[in-house]
């Protein structure tokens, strides 16, 4: 697994499977567009299929706060109970 700060390499093909159960969720392009203008972005992707498997973004004021509006990872990684 790769960890990168950009959005450089990242197209909207690699960011299927996100927003599972939303009732109006975001398509792909949307959803690059959504990383494209957030403050601070990290982005995990799988290096043997070149996917994005998660996600974090922040809105920041760069001093003290930020507000973290999505933290998501693909529902096939999540750790079952």
């Amino acid at each position: 697994m790769i960890y990168q700060n950009s959005l450089d390499g990242i197209t909207s093909e690699m960011l299927n499977g996100f927003f599972v159960d939303w009732l109006k969720p975001p398509n792909s392009l949307t959803h690059l567009k959504l990383l494209k203008k957030s403050s601070n972005v990290i982005i995990a992707v799988d290096e043997n299929t070149n996917q994005v498997i998660g996600f974090i973004t922040a809105i920041s004021d760069g001093i003290l706060s930020a507000y973290i509006p999505f933290l998501e990872i693909l529902p096939e990684l999540k750790i079952k109970e």
